[in-house]
């Protein structure tokens, strides 16, 4: 069964508006009721209640022995090349799944003209030390606890991978639909909730292939979590999200967005921006970092139209009079499927990649600069 110990703070007002009440973490951040989102435009507060890391928010929330609920931790990884690595256990499309049923959907692109797309299975088990650590099947996905590095290894089908990835915009993304810290979905209904641990992390690490070729790895990558005690055909029909990076010669901008439907036409959704400015030639060392925007059901502050027919998708976000009012823009196709997923209980999760272009204040002016990144959709089963 789910830990029973709640939040004092909010645990009256919680148990008014939440038909479900999940037993997070002691210590994570979830289901808080927090009303201050950010938005700075300059820059000028590093970090906000939506912004800062907290390593226990990346644990599981929905304990392996829960007879239901469902839970993933999305690493994708664009460089060298593209990687998605989905741990999970439950299935989100599927009520009464057994949490501990863990399994690692895997897809690494082109190697040496080979498309690696398997599946591991195995009961998930973790550890919340200093250092906390999720095991399936023998493979491990570990970080610190400042949350400053993820790590990953994995071995299936004769490859094995090692992926060091650096946190650095050194800062994490909890949406607050109802301003309830990482809820995604209407309160008063399941709670279905996630942040982003790392929105824009700096990879290192190496592929050793079925014949001892190592080939290093090298790019950027995003790590996200999300969970719910119910399945998600009940509430949610279709999900959305995506981070898009931006690059220019002297700053870098990562935006995420999600943009859920709910079965009865509700939409919400929430997005992230920050900067982090250029400085050593060691791209992991910035020169600063901070979040501009982390904002939900505000749209006045956040614009997003995702053009299923174009297959483009374009956002934008106002500036403010330190910006000289220019805002932040960014308009990206998806170019390609990545790979695609199919849950036991007939949902379906496409993963594609993003390329186009951004344009954003810099030193009061406009500064054009290329963007990717990568989209990820989830479709409920047909009834």
């Amino acid at each position: 069964m789910l830990p029973t110990r709640m939040f004092k703070a909010f645990a009256t007002l919680a148990a008014v508006f939440q038909s479900v009440v999940l037993g997070f973490q002691p210590g994570a951040d979830y289901g808080q009721y927090r009303t201050s989102n950010l938005y700075n435009c300059s820059g000028s507060f590093p970090t906000s209640n939506l912004t800062a890391k907290n390593s226990v928010d990346t644990l599981p929330q929905i304990q392996p022995l829960s007879p239901s609920g469902w839970e993933q931790w999305e690493f994708v990884m664009h460089g060298t090349f593209p990687i998605v690595l989905r741990w999970s256990h439950g299935d989100q499309s599927k009520g009464h799944s057994a949490a501990a049923d863990g399994k690692i959907d895997v897809i690494i692109l082109g190697v040496n003209g080979t498309n690696v797309q398997t599946t591991v299975v195995g009961k998930l088990s973790y550890s919340e030390n200093d250092v906390k650590e999720i095991w399936i099947g023998g493979n491990s996905l570990k970080w610190d606890n400042a949350s400053t590095w993820y790590n990953i290894t994995l071995s299936v089908d004769g490859y094995s991978l090692v992926v060091d990835n650096y946190s650095a915009m050194r800062d994490t993304f909890h949406p607050n639909v109802g301003y309830y810290n990482g809820r995604l979905s209407s309160v008063g209904g399941p709670g279905l909730y996630g942040s982003v641990p790392a929105t824009r992390g700096q990879i290192s690490g190496y592929l050793l292939t079925p014949d001892n070729q190592n080939i290093t790895l090298d790019g950027l990558g995003i790590l996200k979590h999300t969970f719910s005690e119910q399945a998600l055909p009940v509430y949610v029909n279709k999900y959305s999200s995506a981070v898009i990076w931006g690059y220019s010669t002297t700053f870098y901008d990562t935006h995420v967005f999600y943009h859920i439907e709910e079965l009865n036409g509700t939409v919400h959704e929430a997005a992230y921006l920050g900067r982090a400015i250029a400085g050593s030639v060691v791209k992991s060392d910035f020169q600063s970092t901070w979040a501009t925007y982390a904002v939900t059901d505000d749209t006045n502050l956040y614009k997003l139209v995702i053009d299923a027919s174009k297959e483009t998708i374009n956002t934008s976000l106002p500036g403010c009079a330190s910006t000289n009012n220019i805002s932040y823009t960014f308009n990206v196709t998806a170019d390609s499927v990545i790979g695609q997923f199919t849950d036991l209980g007939g949902g379906r999760t496409t993963y594609y990649t993003l390329n186009g272009t951004t344009l954003a204040p810099y030193g009061g002016v406009i500064v054009n600069g290329t963007a990717s990144g990568a989209y990820v959709v989830y479709e409920a089963p047909t009834k």
